[in-house]
């Protein structure tokens, strides 16, 4: 499964021998995909990498993205927007199935620069096959971190496990026991200990009263904050920080 996607732009070069511009930052999601040749590329301060046929990278959104031809190449360049944050952003993947990709790209081959691909069934049909075999091939271990990276940035805000699961590709049971079987905790459990652990850390390096650190952890009510901390730590906010002092 693919989070909600729309399809932005596609086109496709037949053969590249150097890129016009060596660095670019895009504002949406933008998948390389390589049918023949090979370049190397670095997303923002990452390391830099070499993806060759038959591999996809992303570059995530107002990322600089780097790039240099190694070997003539054959790409098509998809752009795409997601209301959350996609899955493989900033990943180099290669292709589940590759006869699959290949097909797929040379019917992507008379798709040249186009920006209405919401009035080209066609194209777009098999841009977003290629997305789909790029989610098919990522590993578990690197779905499950995609989870659990969300989940650490964004503890402030309402997180949706169901969302999360059909992002990744998993039914919302099947996302539970996978997180506890590689994490040792329930994805709600994890958020838990995200948010004690970030309302200790204001408790003891700032003098923010409760209301304002139960702002800043996404709680809408004080109180329930206050019965939240005490029940994974034994103590109130102000016993916590009175203890600790």
């Amino acid at each position: 499964m693919l989070p909600n996607i729309e399809l932005t732009f596609c086109t496709y070069f037949k053969r590249i021998e150097r890129f016009v511009y060596q660095q670019e930052t895009y504002e949406d999601c933008v998948a390389f995909c390589v049918k023949q040749g090979a370049f190397s590329y670095r997303i923002g301060e990452e390391r830099e990498d070499v993806i060759s046929e038959g591999e996809i990278v992303i570059c995530p959104p107002n990322q600089p993205f780097f790039r240099r031809i190694l070997q003539p190449a054959e790409i098509c360049m998809i752009k795409f927007k997601t209301a959350e944050p996609f899955p493989l952003a900033g990943k180099k993947i290669r292709a589940s199935n590759l006869l699959r990709f290949h097909d797929d790209l040379c019917k992507l081959e008379g798709c040249l620069f186009c920006d209405t691909l919401c009035s080209e069934p066609i194209f777009s049909h098999y841009s977003m096959d290629i997305l789909y075999l790029a989610m098919d091939g990522v590993g578990e271990n690197d779905k499950l971190a995609f989870v659990k990276s969300y989940m650490e940035q964004n503890y402030d805000k309402e997180i949706s496990i169901s969302a999360l699961a059909k992002q990744t590709g998993y039914s919302t049971p099947h996302l539970i026991n996978k997180f506890k079987a590689h994490y040792g905790v329930t994805p709600k459990a994890f958020v838990s200990q995200v948010r004690i652990g970030k309302a200790k850390e204001l408790l003891l390096a700032t003098d923010k009263l409760s209301r304002e650190i139960a702002y800043c952890l996404g709680f809408s009510d004080e109180l329930y904050f206050i019965r939240f901390f005490k029940k994974y730590t034994g103590l109130t906010p102000r016993q916590f920080r009175e203890y600790r002092l």
